[in-house]
């Protein structure tokens, strides 16, 4: 359903307070990209952090070019830390007939490896593995270091945040609470149970708010404060994804790389505005004594949290990916993934 599909008056007054508000927030003042920094040494292959069993706890490695070793030297594939010294091996690998290599390591724990490590390189050795690459690197890569602590609160982790979620994790997982209890109060005003819907409404109010928002409250009038989320509040993840992104834009060393986090910003402000709309719905049948107001509502709510869950990671649904193909639009964690893929390049000899 097509945003021009959701009641007309609010979501025009939402869309007008979301943009005065946008303007009058202090984030980073956009500037003109860095020029690039070119790369020393041919581009053959790429390395991307994943998600497997938890957050980018996968490496993902391919790459061309590579010769065959010499009798009883192996290729080995290594992440390694920041400053260069530290290091964890993560297998052999045997180039094919054309040179190329296909590589995926898991963290057996599901730790995230962001956290760690920032460089991928692949060296030429003989013996056992040491603790970092010993023989001669024939290929290596690392991510914007000037950009890279902004990166790590968007998918690391974020001090900010109640129990240090990463802003995108974060917003990922509330949006799909969110729809979750979108759903529950659509079906008990479809059953006439007026008392749930009106309580599923203030758990959606406290979810998108957070515990410090303005909004954040009893509003069904049983006296408790309920919030299904983790009680940070998508719309502080959202405004923290727009503030972390900014800055990896202003900080980072290549024009691409800076491109990229840019491009993060539109389905974040897209689900911002989706979110504030669930927000005053929730709070309207959150306070209605009307059934054909809460029934009518609650359709409109299922639709919204479903632009959340879009515009953070449809994670393949056709339907959720035809809201963002409506838009030409690409998935909040699709562009973050884009920020931890690393350019493999030859080694300087």
């Amino acid at each position: 359903m097509p945003v021009d599909t959701l009641p007309r008056g609010r979501w025009q007054l939402w869309v007008l307070v979301a943009f005065v508000v946008t303007l009058a927030t202090a984030i980073p003042t956009m500037v003109a990209p860095p020029s690039t920094t070119a790369a020393a040494g041919t581009i053959l292959g790429e390395a991307t952090l994943v998600d497997n069993a938890s957050g980018l706890d996968r490496v993902v490695v391919k790459a061309t070019g590579l010769s065959a070793p010499a009798t009883g030297q192996v290729h080995r594939v290594w992440l390694v830390g920041d400053d260069g010294g530290s290091g964890r091996y993560l297998g052999d690998v045997i180039p094919d007939a054309t040179g190329a290599v296909a590589f995926t390591w898991d963290q057996p724990a599901g730790e995230n490896l962001l956290a760690q490590y920032s460089q991928v390189s692949i060296s030429v050795e003989s013996g056992g593995a040491g603790a970092k690459p010993g023989g001669t690197t024939v290929l290596t890569g690392k991510l914007d270091a000037a950009s890279l602590s902004q990166v790590r609160r968007l998918l690391s982790r974020w001090p900010d945040s109640r129990y240090g979620a990463a802003t995108v994790p974060g917003l990922r997982r509330q949006a799909q609470i969110a729809r979750y209890q979108a759903w529950v109060l659509r079906e008990a005003a479809v059953n006439g149970d007026w008392d749930t819907a009106r309580r599923k409404a203030e758990q959606l109010v406290n979810l998108v708010e957070g515990r410090r928002g303005q909004f954040y409250a009893d509003h069904n009038g049983d006296g408790r404060i309920e919030d299904p989320g983790d009680g940070t509040g998508f719309l502080p993840y959202c405004w923290a994804a727009l503030t972390q992104s900014q800055f990896v834009y202003a900080t980072a060393s290549d024009a691409m790389y800076a491109a990229r986090a840019q491009a993060l910003q539109s389905p974040v402000t897209f689900a911002m505005l989706s979110a504030g709309y669930v927000r005053d719905v929730s709070r309207e049948v959150a306070h209605s004594k009307d059934p054909y107001t809460i029934r009518d509502l609650a359709g409109h709510l299922v639709t919204a949290t479903n632009y959340l869950v879009a515009a953070t990671d449809p994670a393949g649904e056709p339907d959720l990916m035809a809201i963002l193909d409506d838009r030409e639009m690409t998935s909040v964690a699709a562009h973050a993934q884009s920020l931890v893929r690393i350019d493999l390049v030859e080694a300087a000899r």
